[in-house]
């Protein structure tokens, strides 16, 4: 009996001292900016209007770097085959007060993606603006809006809204 009751002590102050509801998680340094984006990929025609590029929208992440500070983010393109622009992730500058992000300059990526070789890549123009998009079910949803060119060549406009879950809303 004694060795039953020494277990349920044992057992109750292993639950009490594992459970701390005081501690709080937490967030990342780009935590409002960071997130899974449904978007488009624009081109500009020969008369300068923005056509759909892919036929289809894709989700692009924005996430934090290991180093978790408030002035670099990593951007990457979710897509697949010919879809996948980026090919692998892209570091950006971030200046969080103001939510905005672009590349410092261009960045030269492997080509793992649509492209067989490497390719040279900016991104400028980058913002992600609060409740500024409506989504296909009609609910407001952070946007996110950047400008990529590849190559100095083709210029995408890549314009979307936070992913909701919401199978309304999935590309």
């Amino acid at each position: 009996m004694k060795k039953y009751i020494a277990m349920f002590f044992a057992a109750a102050a292993f639950c009490f001292t594992s459970c701390d509801n005081e501690t709080e998680p937490g967030g990342t340094s780009v935590e409002k900016m960071a997130g899974e984006w449904v978007v488009s990929w624009e081109t500009q025609n020969a008369a300068g209007e923005w056509e759909d590029a892919l036929g289809a929208k894709t989700v692009v992440s924005t996430y934090n770097t290991a180093s978790n500070v408030a002035t670099e983010m990593w951007f990457a393109d979710n897509a697949t085959g010919q879809a996948n622009i980026l090919m692998s992730p892209v570091k950006v500058q971030v200046d969080y007060a103001a939510r905005t992000f672009e590349t410092s300059g261009e960045v030269t990526l492997e080509g793992t993606g649509f492209m067989d070789g490497p390719a040279t890549l900016s991104i400028t123009e980058g913002k992600v603006l609060e409740n500024a998009a409506t989504t296909p079910r009609g609910m407001k949803a952070d946007s996110i809006v950047c400008f990529i060119n590849v190559q100095g060549d083709t210029t995408y406009k890549v314009a979307g809204f936070r992913r909701t879950g919401f199978t309304e809303d999935e590309p």
